[in-house]
């Protein structure tokens, strides 16, 4: 599963991608924390989270207005939404820097 990258094809027509970040998102499942593969992918337009959960694929479009913060450390991306705080970790630090500087540009 390639998560940081769109098919052109899915976007809108006045949308291109801007920037993406690959890493680890932890996701607590009833008393258990799990790890999945994500990655972030923001276009001129919206936000979006690609999840690989154990081969199921999960994907959420996210509007730049429902991001509430974002803090980010060398190599990891968190970001806190009104339902919850999401990080990605053991991301490659220019990536994480990078989509940073895009999202706060749009919030």
């Amino acid at each position: 599963m390639i998560l940081d990258r769109i098919n052109p094809d899915d976007l809108f027509p006045t949308e291109h991608i801007e920037t993406s970040v690959l890493g680890i998102m932890p996701y607590q499942m009833k008393d258990v924390t799990k790890r999945f593969e994500a990655a972030y992918v923001a276009t001129n337009e919206r936000l979006i989270l690609n999840v690989d959960m154990d081969g199921q694929f999960y994907y959420r479009n996210i509007q730049f207005s429902e991001i509430k913060a974002i803090k980010t450390t060398d190599h990891a991306l968190e970001i806190t939404f009104d339902y919850g705080v999401f990080t990605l970790e053991e991301s490659d630090a220019d990536k994480v820097k990078a989509m940073s500087e895009y999202l706060h540009s749009k919030i």
